[in-house]
C-alpha cells in the first residue's frame, strides 16, 4: 500500500484553518495532515503545532496559507530541503525578489493553486501556440474590501462613498499584487498561466451593489478568443479573500496525491 502524502499547513487563519480541518477529517484521500505551523499558538489544533524546521523534516508537502511575506521567508528553506511547497499567495511569485529565480529553486517543487479564478488550464494550453495579443483581468469587489492604508483620504472616501461602480486601479499584474496582495493573487495566477505579464492588464473596480466578487478574463491569441467569468462569495471572516480559496488548495493537494481524482 502506497504511503500517504504527508502534508503540513503553514498558517491557521481563515484559509489555513479550513485546509487543516478538511485534511484532518480525511477528506482528501491519499493525504495525511502531519502538522500545523503558525506564528502564534493555535487553540485546539487538529494535529500538533510544530516549528518550520520540524515541518521540513516530516512533510512531503508544505501548504502556505499565511500571506506573501511568508512565502519569501520559507521558499528557500523548504524547497532546498527537497520538500514541495504549495502556495496560495501566488502574488509573491511576481515579486522581483523571487520572480527571476524561480527556475533555480529546488530540488523541492514550488507549486501554486488556481485560487479564486478558473480557465487557467485553457489559457496555458493556448499560450503554447505563440502567446496572446492581449489579456485583461477585470475584478469587481465591494468597496470596503478595496480600501487600503496607503490610499490618500480622498481616494478612500471616493471608494467608500461610491453610489455606482468606480475604478480603483488599472495597471500591470506586478503592480496589482503589490498594492492589493490579499485581493489580487488571481492576477499572478493568470500571469503564470499565460507565461508572463507583458500582455496582461489588470482592472480593479469597486461596486457598492456587489454581493459577490467577480473576476472576468478576456484573452485574444493566435488560436482564438477566450472569455471566462467567475463570481465568488467573499470569505465571511475576510471580505478581501474569496471563500473558495481553501478549497482550491485542497483540490491542488488532491492532485498531488497517489490517488488523484479523475479529471477530463
Amino acid at each position: 500500500m502506497s504511503r500517504a502524502l504527508r502534508v503540513v499547513v503553514l498558517g491557521h487563519g481563515e484559509i489555513g484553518s479550513v485546509v487543516a480541518r478538511e485534511l484532518a477529517a480525511g477528506r482528501v484521500p491519499g493525504a495525511e495532515l502531519v502538522g500545523v505551523v503558525n506564528r502564534s499558538p493555535v487553540a485546539d489544533p487538529p494535529v500538533a503545532q510544530i516549528e518550520l524546521a520540524a515541518a521540513v523534516e516530516r512533510a512531503d508537502l508544505i501548504v502556505e496559507c499565511a500571506g506573501q511575506p511568508a512565502v519569501h521567508e520559507i521558499v528557500d528553506p523548504v524547497t532546498s530541503a527537497g520538500v514541495d511547497l504549495l502556495v496560495t499567495s501566488v502574488g509573491a511569485l511576481l515579486d522581483p525578489r523571487l520572480a527571476g529565480r524561480l527556475a533555480t529553486l529546488g530540488p523541492g517543487r514550488l507549486l501554486g493553486t488556481h485560487g479564486a479564478v478558473g480557465g487557467l488550464d485553457l489559457l496555458s494550453s493556448a499560450s503554447r501556440a505563440g502567446g496572446f495579443e492581449r489579456v485583461v483581468l477585470r475584478t469587481t469587489k465591494k468597496p470596503k474590501a478595496l480600501v487600503r492604508d496607503w490610499m490618500e483620504p480622498a481616494q478612500a472616501t471616493r471608494i467608500l462613498d461610491a453610489t455606482a461602480p468606480v475604478a480603483v486601479f488599472a495597471g500591470t499584474a506586478g503592480e496589482a499584487v503589490q498594492l492589493f496582495p490579499d485581493s489580487l493573487n488571481v492576477a499572478a495566477g493568470v500571469a503564470l498561466a499565460i507565461g508572463g505579464t507583458e500582455c496582461l492588464t489588470i482592472e480593479l473596480s469597486a461596486d457598492p451593489a456587489a454581493t459577490v466578487t467577480t473576476h472576468r478574463i478576456e484573452a485574444v491569441g493566435e488560436l482564438g478568443r477566450y472569455a471566462f467569468e467567475v463570481q465568488n462569495h467573499p470569505s465571511a471572516a475576510n471580505p478581501r479573500s474569496s471563500a473558495i480559496t481553501p478549497y482550491s488548495a485542497l483540490h491542488s493537494i488532491a492532485m498531488l496525491t497517489r490517488q488523484p481524482p479523475s479529471v477530463i
